[in-house]
């Protein structure tokens, strides 16, 4: 929202209205009168979803589980729906420099109810059931959607007199096709951040200053709680977009009071915690005792030519991907990469979808769709049509230029759908490592490294990969594999003669350096020692050494993850 300076009439009457509302409906919350109507109390149907209750999602330890924590691990892999409920002036046809200037300016020229029915005419084709059934196609399971707090309540904290419409029809089809949808607060009361992304470009976002704004995000967010308390097809609460100007403590104070405020209302979805930018915005969950949380993170590198610079990008891969394990093994909590994009780089889209699955990390990219020419930001973009003219057009010709952008009007960006269906039904495999790689021992969750520069036997005992950490992968005509310290330049040698314990000292490939690489259920892998015949284990009774001892693969010990630098 664009703020009017605070001594004027106008601003002063606004400020009034949405204290006495707030205060008000802090009182009403008490008796439960006050929160905006249910669907599901109202229409018998409306909360109704074909994924069933078992479908129903919690946090359990570092991953996401099935029949509310108990079941199957289900890692979500999907998109967001960027533009739809909220738009940003480079993806979608705004015509202003934000969605509160765009309310703002229609309503002022066309009064409120023609205003409205122009952003549901745009909302109606920006997204349809065949944008649900393209993503379903793709293998996705889950959406998030971003959500400015004006599709849902007016500008003074009143709810607005249809606000579930939207979100009860996307939960309903994307639950019948078996797509979760995690309810993303992309724009709160006052802007949280200084971004477009929040509905209002300022320089000094005004929730961290201003106690009334705060009070009705709260009163915003128990409103969805109960709203959506019990829907499986939700996959959690996903509370603030990409907070900043604030610092450490304010935040996670203010985080602990939407948590508290969801849990009196719904205490069975999963709330998503966002650093955004730093795993350093968050503190550990037990500070606040919190539980059933996700922790989240989004990753770009755009400054200056990092876009274009493959380095950068490779860079970011890397540091992602390690303090994402990291503090879901530290924090034993599910981690989650809300939004990245990698731009044209696709070896470096494998290489961390592939190293995100590998470790139950679930992922949705920024975004499915943008209306311009901006390359892998979409997975359909480029729309020719004329974006409207807010101020000029009149409102007959402002719906009949934004009926124009459904996806039929955009291309199809085959070269990126095509590549990210490989790794979201979890059926394929990480493609074959290249380059250099280190493992990580499920047993443990501690990095293998080469001991005393290769002189000693490999163990499993650090915490970061650096050269004594990794290995070239050998791909051997046999199917086999062979692994290379980067530190001595020996290869991996199952030696038998001391009992099978992996040592990089072999000067040639030979059977004793050679492994079968198996793929296990969870992602995993196992290393089969041609020297033994036997299987490679993590003794942590023994230090955590690596030895071929093992006639099968019993459990945690004998798994590992394979991931490229």
């Amino acid at each position: 929202m664009v703020r009017k300076s605070s001594n004027t009439v106008n601003d002063i009457k606004r400020m009034l209205r949405t204290l006495l509302f707030c205060v008000v409906l802090s009182a009403s919350t008490l008796s439960g009168s006050m929160f905006a109507p249910s669907a599901q109390a109202e229409e018998g149907d409306a909360g109704v979803s074909s994924i069933e209750p078992s479908g129903f999602l919690k946090a359990n330890g570092t991953v996401l589980r099935d029949n509310y924590g108990t079941g199957n691990i289900v890692n979500l892999r999907g998109t967001n729906l960027g533009g739809w409920l909220l738009q940003e002036g480079w993806m979608s046809p705004l015509g202003v420099k934000d969605e509160w200037t765009l309310r703002e300016t229609l309503t002022s020229l066309h009064g409120a109810e023609t205003a409205e029915s122009l952003i549901k005419t745009y909302q109606d084709a920006w997204l349809t059931t065949r944008d649900l059934d393209n993503i379903k196609n793709m293998g996705m399971n889950m959406v998030r959607v971003p959500i400015l707090y004006l599709e849902l309540m007016d500008k003074y904290g009143n709810w607005k007199q249809d606000p579930w419409s939207k979100l009860d029809w996307l939960v309903r089809e994307a639950g019948n096709r078996g797509i979760y949808v995690l309810l993303d607060l992309h724009g709160t009361f006052g802007a949280q951040n200084t971004f477009d992304n929040s509905g209002e470009a300022n320089s000094d976002p005004q929730l961290w200053k201003n106690k009334e704004y705060q009070d009705c995000t709260v009163r915003l967010w128990e409103g969805i709680a109960e709203h959506f308390k019990g829907n499986p097809t939700v996959a959690g609460y996903d509370l603030l977009n990409e907070p900043d100007r604030v610092s450490k403590e304010q935040l996670n104070a203010y985080y602990d009071r939407l948590y508290k405020a969801i849990r009196a209302i719904d205490p069975d979805h999963a709330i998503f915690i966002e650093a955004a930018w730093s795993w350093g915005q968050l503190y550990d969950p037990d500070t606040f005792g919190w539980t059933n949380v996700v922790y989240e993170m989004h990753y770009y590198a755009m400054a200056g030519s990092e876009a274009s610079d493959w380095n950068a990008q490779n860079n970011l891969v890397n540091g992602a991907l390690q303090g994402l394990r990291d503090h879901q093994a530290q924090w034993n909590v599910p981690v989650y990469v809300g939004e990245f994009c990698l731009f044209d780089f696709t070896d470096l889209w494998e290489k961390f979808l592939a190293g995100m699955n590998a470790s139950n990390i679930s992922w949705t990219n920024w975004t499915y769709k943008v209306s311009s020419n901006y390359g892998n930001w979409g997975y359909f973009n480029n729309n020719p049509n004329p974006v409207p003219n807010i101020t000029g057009d009149n409102p007959a010709t402002i719906a009949a230029k934004w009926s124009k952008f459904n996806t039929e009007n955009f291309k199809p960006n085959l070269t990126l759908q095509n590549l990210v269906k490989k790794y979201t039904t979890g059926s394929t495999p990480p493609p074959a490592p290249t380059g250099l790689v280190y493992l990580i021992s499920e047993a443990n969750k501690k990095i293998v490294s080469a001991e005393n520069a290769g002189s000693d036997p490999l163990v499993a005992n650090r915490e970061t990969a650096q050269d004594w950490e990794l290995f070239e992968v050998v791909n051997n005509s046999d199917q086999t594999i062979s692994l290379k310290s980067k530190i001595n330049g020996k290869y991996v040698t199952a030696d038998v003669n001391i009992g099978g314990k992996l040592v990089a000292r072999g000067e040639s490939i030979q059977l004793w350096e050679k492994f079968r690489k198996e793929q296990l259920a969870d992602g995993t892998i196992a290393l089969f020692a041609l020297a033994n015949n036997k299987y490679v284990t993590v003794d942590l009774d023994n230090g955590a050494g690596l030895v071929a001892n093992r006639d099968k693969v019993g459990g945690a010990w004998e798994a590992f993850w394979l991931i490229n630098q």
